[in-house]
């Protein structure tokens, strides 16, 4: 298997395990050394993994000569240390630990703190084999995406360069700064950057003073909205394209059970089901994002008069519930509600009522699933482990009738 797919594989072990780890030690054991295995280093190999490594210079405290966790070697030589913490500890409480074993070390110029969940990657571009005070990389093994995996691909053993390591960092924090930039520019215009866009367009005669930038913030505004949609579209279109399943077979229905439907639902008393634009633009999201998993199973999704459900071809099969008619939406999962809360931060998140599913997120618009990612993809894919693990029905099944693709 390639990186991506072993971390996905250790994401999974992790949540199974996270629960029943108390300690540093049950961390090291559980989370910890699996990562540094994904990272393609032998574990079991002292020249190679060394546990409880002495620094050069390192100082003794109250007797005791301190030791890192781990030093990775290459080549013969400490290449990156790592220090570790309870699964329940905050890394960043412990950083100025690892900048004394980094600082004592010259050959060491990466060094990581991590809880078994979040790894802050730091090295010395400040001051040489001086650690600095923030973290060029974070990544998080239970919420990570395609892009994090590449930038994390350059400190597996096979990739591992420590001449470039610093270039790779620095691009790391360019990228990340300008990205922030750009965002901040998309959203809220600054003056300097109107006047650039007027420049370029050559738009107005004469001096551009205070007033004619004011009266075009609205106008950039605009453009700039107007400009991300179409090639946000765009993006989706492509990407349905590519990576669009082929239709499912449906199985034809009798025509006097069509009638006996239609002849229902204009039954006196009988509530219409109407999916909503906010319904349809939810499932487009989900579908895209599951588009992204290992996976790749096709779903589709089952409206009703109480919630709108997404699942994998069959009702029973449903891995999301959307309830969208009251004041306050929400999504429901069938994940335990610890789970759901790691998976949401930032969103309200509670115990679903029974029957319905065990926990529940609220959101404010259908915008908000695109920060529900993680939440999406470890519910489709936990139900479609579950149904590749479920027996055959031997004794035949009925065809269920679904909506989307």
């Amino acid at each position: 298997m390639g990186l991506g797919e072993d971390l996905r594989l250790l994401s999974e072990q992790v949540r199974k395990r996270q629960a029943f780890i108390k300690g540093e030690e049950a961390t090291k054991q559980a989370l910890i050394l699996p990562f540094i295995q994904a990272l393609g280093y032998d574990i079991y190999d002292p020249t190679e993994t060394q546990p409880e490594y002495v620094a050069d210079f390192a100082k003794k405290r109250g007797g005791v000569m301190e030791k890192v966790d781990y030093a990775l070697h290459l080549k013969g030589q400490p290449a990156l240390f790592i220090e570790c913490k309870a699964t329940d500890a905050a890394p960043e409480d412990h950083d100025g630990q690892l900048a004394r074993y980094f600082n004592a070390t010259p050959s060491v110029r990466i060094g990581v703190v991590t809880n078994g969940i979040r790894y802050r990657f730091f090295t010395d571009l400040q001051s040489p084999n001086v650690m600095d005070a923030v973290p060029f990389l974070e990544f998080n093994v239970l919420a990570f995406t395609d892009r994090d995996v590449e930038l994390l691909r350059p400190f597996t053993k096979e990739f591992f360069d420590a001449t470039s390591i610093q270039g790779h960092a620095e691009e790391i924090i360019f990228v990340g700064k300008v990205t922030a930039l750009i965002n901040e520019l998309l959203r809220n215009p600054s003056e300097s950057f109107v006047r650039f866009l007027l420049a370029e367009v050559e738009l107005v005669s004469g001096r551009v003073t205070r007033s004619v930038v004011e009266r075009f913030v609205p106008i950039v505004k605009k453009s700039i909205q107007t400009t991300l949609l179409d090639m946000m579209t765009k993006s989706i279109q492509q990407e349905i394209a590519q990576n669009a399943p082929p239709p499912p077979t449906v199985t034809a229905i009798p025509a006097e059970a069509l009638q006996r439907a239609a002849e229902a639902s204009e039954a006196p008393g009988v509530a219409q089901v109407e999916t909503t634009e906010v319904e349809l633009e939810i499932f487009r999201i989900v579908q895209r994002m599951c588009s992204e998993s290992a996976l790749r199973q096709s779903i589709s999704y089952k409206d009703s008069t109480t919630y709108f459900g997404i699942n994998l071809g069959k009702v029973t099969s449903w891995f999301l519930r959307a309830f969208t008619n009251g004041k306050k939406k929400s999504l429901v999962t069938r994940l335990p509600l610890e789970q759901a809360a790691m998976l949401a931060p930032g969103f309200e998140v509670e115990s679903a009522p029974d029957g319905i599913g065990k926990s529940r997120v609220y959101f404010n618009a259908s915008t908000d699933i695109e920060k529900l990612r993680s939440l999406v993809l470890v519910a489709y894919e936990e139900e479609a482990r579950r149904q590749s693990s479920a027996p055959v029905d031997g004794g035949g099944s009925t065809s269920e009738s679904s909506s989307g693709s």
